[in-house]
């Protein structure tokens, strides 16, 4: 039963008799105790596995996140493009820039090609995201009849060769089909 102690607190003795009639609260409470701390354990263990998941998970929404923006600012550089012909000339005529670009580009040309560029690019970004499996079957085959009407325009295989490398092989080794079909 229970007695008082100073402060209101009540102290309680549990006495169990076994058969033998000797007191087994000590082998009740060890095993008490070794439960308690087993289920501590386990639900402590659980509790980090969340953790280190939840931490993953941000980690790769961050790095996601990041390469979003790249692909941002690379389709506002070619859109820069886009809007000025004048700075994009000077992508085909500079050191190093593309070789096989034709000599007689015109304004009108070169704002064709970078029209053809940053769809190309969006393309390859569809792309990416089905290799994820972000986009269903068939919003991809949406995006890849886009492809194929892009392909025939007579820059595009000027576009895909002088951008080789630069883009996900796989889409490359795609775009490169759609341009043998025709």
């Amino acid at each position: 039963m229970g007695t008082g102690l100073p402060g209101g607190v009540v102290r309680f003795e549990v006495s169990n008799l076994s058969r033998s009639g000797a007191s087994t609260s000590l082998v009740d409470t060890t095993a008490l105790v070794v439960v308690s701390t087993l289920v501590q354990t386990v639900v402590i263990s659980i509790t980090l596995i969340v953790f280190i998941l939840q931490f993953r998970s941000q980690e790769r929404a961050i790095k996601q996140s990041a390469y979003q923006g790249l692909i941002g600012r690379y389709n506002e550089l070619i859109s820069t493009l886009v809007d000025k012909p004048d700075l994009a000339l000077s992508f085909f005529v500079s050191p190093g820039g593309a070789g096989d670009a034709p000599k007689n580009a015109t304004k009108e040309d070169i704002a064709v090609y970078s029209h053809l560029l940053l769809a190309y690019g969006i393309i390859e970004e569809a792309y990416v995201l089905r290799q994820k499996n972000w986009i269903s079957e068939t919003e991809w085959n949406q995006w890849s009849t886009y492809l194929e009407r892009l392909a025939q325009h007579p820059m595009f295989p000027l576009i895909h060769r002088m951008s080789s490398g630069t883009f996900d092989k796989g889409f490359e080794e795609f775009a490169s089909t759609k341009i043998g079909n025709q």
